[in-house]
């Protein structure tokens, strides 16, 4: 992770943390062992996007060692940070390759985050009216970004009970 995207995931991480009543591991994917995934419940994921909706150089890498990995029952949010208004065409597209090798390891997505109030005109990371993950701009919104992550940390917890509930099994979380 570079820049805000590595700031905004020392917030996120503090925040599920607070919500779920767990540690929460900040780890960069450039240099991580994915196999470690297959061991988690609940897996975040978060990136920039880079310039016109391109991925950082490790994580474009490494997507398909990613779409490779046995992720069949594990739960995976995605958040992304980018410029809405310097790339309002491109905004968030990295999200999409990253959902897209996590669907293909066979991971549930959980997490989308809706568009209200988001000024772009175009995004491969839209599923409807959501984008796939939580949406942040650090570069025109920085002053929205806690209050964001918060509700949007809340919004995983209830995700995750949900899931739960479900029947599926999420051992590594507190009851």
């Amino acid at each position: 992770m570079f820049g805000a995207t590595e700031e905004v995931a020392e917030v996120v991480s503090h925040a599920l943390a607070a919500e779920l009543g767990v540690a929460v591991q900040c780890r960069d994917a450039g240099w991580l062992d994915f196999a470690e995934l297959e061991d988690q419940d609940l897996i975040v994921i978060g990136s920039c996007t880079w310039n016109i909706g391109q991925l950082p150089s490790d994580w474009e890498a490494r997507l398909e060692e990613l779409a490779q990995r046995d992720l069949r029952g594990k739960l995976v949010a995605l958040f992304g940070t980018g410029d809405a208004r310097g790339y309002p065409d491109t905004y968030l597209d990295a999200l999409d390759a990253i959902a897209k090798a996590a669907t293909a390891a066979g991971a549930t997505l959980i997490g989308e985050w809706s568009t209200a109030g988001y000024r772009f005109s175009g995004s491969l990371a839209l599923r409807g009216d959501n984008f796939v993950g939580l949406a942040l701009d650090e570069d025109n919104d920085d002053d929205l970004t806690e209050a964001r992550i918060g509700v949007w940390c809340a919004q995983l917890a209830n995700e995750v009970d949900q899931a739960r509930a479900g029947g599926l099994e999420v051992s590594a979380l507190p009851a």
